[in-house]
This record gives C-alpha cells, structure tokens and sequence, in this order.
C-alpha cells in the first residue's frame, strides 16, 4: 500500500468535544493524502469513544495505559506514523480549509532543501502568533535562537520531515517541547512563513490557564523533577550558545531550574544553581523577585504563578 504524503498526530487527553472539532478539521481538507493518528493519553472521559465512531480509513487510534503528557504521546503517534511529512495538530487546534494544499505547496516550493516548515496560527482571542511574524528567511542554529529570544508568543504549527525523528525526539517526560525545539535547530533548518493555516482555541475546560484548581504538590514535584533533568541538558547542550544569541532564554532557562530545584526540596542544588544564575545570566527583576520568594516560601510562590497563569499575565 503506497504511504500517505502527510502523517497528522494529535495527542488527546480528556478532550471529548474538541478533539472531534480537531478531527473534522483534518478530515475535511481538499487534501486527501494523509493519515490521521490520535494518541488517546489515557483519557478517563468519552474522548475514545469519539474517536472510535468515526469511520474514515485514514483514522487510526493508539492508547496509552498510562497518563505521559504531549511529548510522548507525539513520539508514539510518530512511531506509528508512514506519511513522508508529519503534521502536529493539538487537540484545542483546527485546520483552516486548505491548509494542507498550501503546507504540501511550499515544501514543493523548498525542493527538498528544508526540514522543518512552521506556519502561523491565528487565536480566536484575536491574536495571530508567533509574535512578532517570521520574514521567512530559512533559520539554521544560530538564526533560530535569534527567533526564539525576539518572540513574544511563539506558538505555530509544525510540518517536519519523518526522517528528523531518526536523530531527534520530544522528551519522554511531563514538559513542554522547549528541549526538542533547540536540539532539532542544532540539527535542521527551519522556515517560518507569516501565514496562518490553523486556529488556536481557548476555550477547553482542562487547558492550564482555565483551571482555578493548583495541581497537586505530587504533580508538582514530578513536573519539578522533569524541568530540573531537562533544563540541566540544555544548559549542558545548548548553555553557551544561549548566552551569546539569546540571553533572555538563558535566563529563563536558569530560572526555571533553579525555580524547579526549590519545588523539588533539592534545596542545596537550588541554592548552587541560583549563585551560577547571579554570576551568568543577564538578571532582570522578576527572576531574582520568583527565586527570592522560591527560596523562603515555596507555597507562596506556586500561589501567586498559578494566580498568575489564570490570568495569563
């Protein structure tokens, strides 16, 4: 059987009524040359019997026994992928009509010279990210830490070649795609084009920002655990060249670490990352204020950011 040309993975968890608005975004596309697979992360909702009734070829369901987060649940849709392209598709994101016409039109456009092609994606709060846009210039390493440390709001949607997960993936773990993000720029070049081809909803129950309730100090602790393992390989892999192109990251990078060691009890190790964040970082007032609090009263901390985040400011 001849392979699709597109692989679209969309990780699901507890998402019963977006993931069919995701779903039928995909399906509806003028392009038809493309699988579907949706990585159901041990939703304990109806989010599989939604995926289940749907009766298209191109659909193929994979369960995880256990909760892992996005990033593995990518790497396992990816696994199974056969497309020569992957597409990543969030479960609270939608296709615009014609998106993967004009996705399968400019890696035409590359010649086979780009391994990664991101789009914009508009929000239906009214904004367009990543912000500021892309010019489009073709980004190696150095071109894409520039990007990162000037963006605002980077989220996009990502096109890349199947053949890139043969030397890099996500992370196995609770965090975010920051680590994948900086390894894959070590490795391939990168296109941005200032052209929105997805919608970013907002309005799903269980999105970080929506929920009044904290996580539990255990959820905490094993995110804490996951920050502190992956911030230590990027400063390891990625630490000097930060420094020099984008130090608003490094700092961030730092921080977060540092943040993560206090939440974690590993009081010492904090303390020593905060003296290396002092003597190496370009410090700005909200970081030394965080890691000040951080380190007295860790409560007091994960009050306010998760005040904060509710309020997205």
């Amino acid at each position: 059987m001849k392979a699709p040309y597109f692989s679209i993975v969309i990780p699901v968890f507890n998402r019963r009524r977006e993931i069919r608005r995701a779903m039928d975004s995909c399906l509806n596309q003028e392009f038809k040359d493309f699988e579907l697979i949706v990585v159901d992360d041990a939703s304990n909702d109806d989010s599989v019997a939604v995926i289940e009734n749907y009766s298209d070829p191109r659909v193929k369901l994979v369960q995880h026994e256990r909760n892992s987060g996005q990033c593995p649940a990518r790497n396992t849709g990816v696994a199974e992928a056969l497309g020569d392209w992957i597409v990543f598709v969030d479960s609270d994101h939608a296709l615009k009509p014609g998106a993967l016409s004009r996705i399968h039109r400019q890696i035409e456009l590359e010649g086979g010279e780009v391994d990664r092609i991101r789009f914009m994606q508009d929000w239906d709060t009214g904004i367009a990210t990543p912000q500021p846009p892309p010019d489009g210039t073709l980004l190696d390493y150095e071109g894409w830490l520039r990007f990162i440390e000037r963006s605002e709001l980077s989220d996009f949607l990502l096109c890349t070649k199947r053949t890139t997960f043969e030397e890099v993936q996500f992370t196995e773990s609770s965090i975010l795609e920051m680590e994948y993000q900086l390894n894959c720029a070590s490795k391939f070049s990168t296109r941005i084009i200032a052209e929105a081809v997805a919608f970013q909803y907002t309005d799903a129950t269980n999105r970080l920002t929506a929920s009044h309730s904290r996580p539990s100090l255990p959820q905490l602790k094993k995110r804490a655990t996951d920050e502190i393992e992956s911030k230590l390989r990027v400063l390891s892999q990625h630490g000097a060249a930060l420094r020099l192109f984008a130090p608003r990251i490094h700092e961030i990078t730092y921080r977060v670490l540092v943040l993560s060691c206090f939440i974690d009890g590993q009081w010492r190790q904090g303390l020593r990352y905060a003296a290396e964040y002092l003597f190496t970082c370009k410090l700005n007032l909200r970081g030394l204020t965080s890691i000040a609090l951080a380190s007295v009263w860790v409560e007091g901390f994960l009050r306010i950011r998760h005040q904060r985040m509710i309020r997205g400011t």
